[in-house]
């Protein structure tokens, strides 16, 4: 009897083994505008068709997808607020807001962050 449960059991437990292939994701290409999105988001300047399909190692580039998710990312990074905080916090300029219309102020945004984090380091 005792051998019959043994193997039944193993049988089971053997039965309820996750298959790791059976779940794995399918790839399904490059998201071109997610790259472009955490690059804009980085701060980084816009990489080239020939820079992304060696990084990402794909034959082909959608470069307008790219650079619909880079504007948006830099949209979103871009700001006197956020630039100020950047520059309070000791981070370095993001290169790829020198792009925006708004360079100049963007820049001395960051520039005053920078003064006012230097002068509270200094205070304490």
């Amino acid at each position: 009897m005792k051998p019959v449960l043994c193997a039944f059991l193993i049988l089971v437990l053997n039965g309820c083994q996750l298959n790791p292939y059976t779940d794995s994701p399918h790839w399904t290409g490059t998201d071109w505008y997610g790259e472009g999105l955490d690059d804009g988001r980085s701060g980084i300047v816009a990489r080239s068709d020939q820079r992304l399909a060696r990084d990402l190692n794909a034959p082909e580039v959608d470069h307008n997808a790219y650079m619909k998710g880079y504007r948006l990312g830099l949209e979103d990074i871009c700001t006197t607020h956020l630039l100020f905080g950047w520059g309070v916090s000791g981070k370095i300029y993001p290169e790829g807001c020198d792009t925006r219309e708004n360079a100049v102020e963007l820049r001395q945004a960051w520039q005053n962050g920078m003064n006012e984090g230097a002068k509270s380091n200094r205070l304490n």
